[in-house]
């Protein structure tokens, strides 16, 4: 009987194929499990358009949101949850002011001021990415905005 080398030839090939293969699926795989041990529980903080946001993230699911600027300052806090693939959704169940102070102008030099409730802000649905640790990127999937977001706490 005569023994074929068909099988002989195609193993180096294929040793050769799995020593290119085989180091760069263990780098994925670090870069894959590293990544996946940030947390995004903490305290973030960053600047959007001239306005510093701090949110603060619980293991329990929780959120608050500060806003300030020089014209004022907004809170909100509620629930988030995580949605695969780096996503993280959040809804707003209590916000501050809930009211602010709306001028009524009467004729050209008169007028009064009168206390208006504002109304629930929408939340967000948002794309992340850490860049390490400490440092991640919000991206918001309706506006497409941006925040680089550093880990304070």
């Amino acid at each position: 009987m005569k023994k074929s080398h068909a099988g002989e030839a195609a193993t180096p090939s294929l040793l050769r194929n799995y020593a290119l293969i085989f180091p760069l699926l263990l780098a994925w795989s670090a870069t894959a499990v590293s990544a996946q041990q940030y947390s995004l529980v903490g305290q973030w903080r960053g600047v959007y358009q001239g306005i510093t946001i701090t949110i603060a993230i619980q293991a329990n699911g929780q959120y608050s949101q500060l806003a300030q600027s020089a014209a004022g300052m907004t809170q909100q806090s509620g629930l988030y949850r995580l949605v695969i693939p780096n996503s993280i959704v959040f809804e707003v169940t209590n916000w501050a002011p809930k009211t602010m102070q709306v001028y009524h102008a009467v004729g050209t030099q008169r007028g009064y001021y009168t206390s208006e409730p504002t109304t629930k802000p929408p939340g967000a649905d948002d794309t992340y990415v850490f860049n390490g640790p400490n440092t991640l990127v919000l991206t918001d999937k309706i506006v497409h905005g941006s925040i680089t977001m550093t880990r304070v706490q």
